[in-house]
């Protein structure tokens, strides 16, 4: 199986020394939006930085880009998910 993380989700299981389960769980893949990376984890989740960034140059959590999702022909579907449910959002969940 893969998963896609959100912030809230990486944020946990980092602190709570958990992440091999992900990588156990999902051994077909992890991934992380840029976004999660360069700003909501940059806002909220300092102290796991060192590790999450130990496993993306790693390879065990791979970053998606709108480039990649351009290849992959999600962003417009990820654009209108994400414009459709903004009510689920708290204020901080859109960086």
């Amino acid at each position: 199986m893969r998963a896609s993380l959100d912030t809230n989700v990486l944020i946990h299981v980092y602190r709570a020394g958990l992440e091999d389960i992900l990588f156990d769980f999902f051994a077909d893949g992890v991934f992380i939006y840029e976004q999660i990376r360069k700003i909501e984890l940059e806002h909220h989740g300092q102290d796991i930085l060192d590790k999450v960034d130990a496993d993306i140059e790693s390879g065990k959590i791979e970053v998606y880009t709108n480039e990649t999702l351009k290849q992959q022909a999600v962003l417009r579907i990820f654009e209108t998910n994400v414009n459709e449910n903004k009510l689920l959002y708290g204020s901080g969940d859109l960086g």
